[in-house]
C-alpha cells in the first residue's frame, strides 16, 4: 500500500511497457476509418475499426504525403502501419501511424496508383503534350540491357523493316533497386546526342518488381522534359507502369516499339512502284490529251483558215465589181467613147482649138482625127 501511484504515473508505466514491447513497434493493422479529423495543424486523427473492435489513430502531418492524403477518407478500408503508444493526457493507447495503403491491394501496386494519380493530376499524361514519332527516322536511340535477348530482336526488325536506319545503345540497369537511376543517366547520354529522332526505352517481360524501376517519379519527370519523342516498350501487352504513361508512345514489347519507329522496306517499296504507275499512267494521260488537244487545235484552225480565206474571198469579189463598175472599159462597150489630147482626157469643147489632134477611144480601137 505504500506503493501508490498517481494517474500519471500508472499511465506513464503503462506507456513504458507498451511501447518497449517490439511486437507492438511497426506493427500492421487492417481495419475500417471512422471519425476521421484533419485538425488545421495538418494533422489526422481517426478511429480504425473492424467489426468488434476500435482503436484511436494519430497520424501526423509529416507522415501524410500528396501520395497517401487520397486514402485518408471515411469508410476506407485501410492497412495502416505504425506504432502503439499512450497519449498521456488521456491515458489512452493508440496507434502513431507512419503509412497506409488500401487494404484490397499490394503495397506496390498502392504506390503505383498513388504516384499515378499525382502525375496525372499535375498533367503529366495529358495528350497534348505527346510528340509525334518521325515517318522516317535517321537516327534512333535504345535505352535497355546491352546483353539481353531484347536489343537483338530489336536490332533484326529494324534491319528487316528499315536498314538504313542508325542505332545508338545507351547500355542500362533494367531491374534492382539501381535501375531508375541507370536508366536516367543512359537516357540523358543520349539527349547529347546530335540528330537523334527518337528514344525507345525497352525490357523484356518480368514481376512487377522487376518492373518497379520503371515506376519511378524522377525518371517520369525526366521522360516528360525531353525534346525528344520517347517510346515506351516495357514488358509485355498486359504490363503497365508509369513510364508508359509519360511516354509520347506505348509499345506493347520491345520488337513492337522497333516496328512502331520504323516504316516498313517492302511496303514503301510497293509505294514507290504504285507511285511510278501512277505518274507513267498520268503522263501518258496527259499526252493522250494533248494529242486530243492538237487534234482539235488543227480542226479548229483549218476551219478558222477556211472560213477566213471565204471572208476574204467575198470581199475580193466584192472590190473587183467595184472595180469593174468604175473601169472606164465597161462604159465603152455601151456605145461610150473617150476622147483624148496629148493622152489627156477632154471633160470640154473649150479645152479644143482649131487644128488640134485628138483621139478617140472606142470600145475595140482608136480613131486619130482633126478639129476643124
Amino acid at each position: 500500500m505504500n506503493d501508490i501511484l498517481s494517474v500519471s504515473d500508472l499511465t506513464h508505466v503503462i506507456k513504458a511497457i507498451l511501447e518497449e514491447d517490439p511486437d507492438l513497434q511497426q506493427i500492421s493493422v487492417k481495419g475500417e476509418v471512422s471519425n476521421l479529423t484533419i485538425h488545421s495543424s495538418g494533422h489526422a486523427y481517426f478511429t480504425l475499426k473492424d467489426e468488434e473492435s476500435q482503436i484511436s489513430c494519430v497520424m501526423f502531418r509529416g507522415q501524410i504525403s500528396p501520395l497517401i492524403r487520397p486514402l485518408l477518407k471515411a469508410g476506407a478500408k485501410l492497412v495502416v502501419e505504425g506504432d502503439v503508444t499512450v497519449y498521456v493526457s488521456r491515458g489512452q493507447y493508440q496507434m502513431q501511424v507512419t503509412s497506409i495503403r488500401d487494404a484490397g491491394i499490394g503495397d506496390l501496386f498502392q504506390q503505383f496508383l498513388l504516384l499515378k494519380e499525382k502525375l496525372k493530376e499535375e498533367g503529366l499524361f495529358e495528350r497534348e503534350h505527346k510528340k509525334p514519332l518521325p515517318a522516317f527516322p535517321q537516327k534512333i536511340g535504345i535505352v535497355t540491357s546491352p546483353t539481353g535477348a531484347v536489343i537483338q530482336d530489336m536490332l533484326r526488325v529494324f534491319e528487316r523493316r528499315y536498314p538504313c536506319v542508325e542505332v545508338i545503345l545507351s547500355p542500362s540497369l533494367v531491374q534492382g533497386d539501381l535501375a531508375a537511376e541507370s536508366v536516367i543517366r543512359a537516357f540523358r547520354r543520349l539527349q547529347e546526342e546530335p540528330d537523334l529522332d527518337v528514344i525507345i526505352i525497352a525490357r523484356g517481360g518480368g514481376s512487377t518488381e522487376d518492373l518497379w524501376g520503371f515506376n519511378d517519379e524522377r525518371l517520369a519527370r525526366t521522360i516528360f522534359d525531353s525534346a525528344i519523342p520517347v517510346v515506351s516498350a516495357i514488358g509485355h501487352e498486359t504490363d503497365f507502369t508509369i513510364l508508359d504513361f509519360v511516354a509520347d508512345v506505348r509499345a506493347a514489347t520491345p520488337t513492337a516499339a522497333a516496328e512502331l519507329t520504323t516504316p516498313d522496306r517492302a511496303e514503301l517499296l510497293n509505294a514507290l512502284d504504285s507511285t511510278k504507275i501512277y505518274f507513267l499512267e498520268l503522263l501518258q494521260k496527259q499526252l493522250n490529251e494533248s494529242e486530243q488537244f492538237l487534234d482539235d487545235f488543227t480542226e479548229r484552225l483549218g476551219w478558222q483558215m477556211s472560213r477566213l480565206l471565204q471572208n476574204n474571198k467575198s470581199q475580193l469579189d466584192l472590190l473587183e465589181a467595184q472595180l469593174q463598175i468604175q473601169n472606164p472599159k465597161a462604159f465603152l462597150t455601151q456605145g461610150y467613147s473617150i476622147t483624148l489630147k496629148d493622152g489627156k482626157k477632154i471633160l470640154s469643147s473649150e479645152e479644143l482649138q482649131k487644128g488640134d489632134e485628138i483621139e478617140t477611144v472606142l470600145q475595140d480601137g482608136r480613131v486619130t482625127s482633126i478639129v476643124k
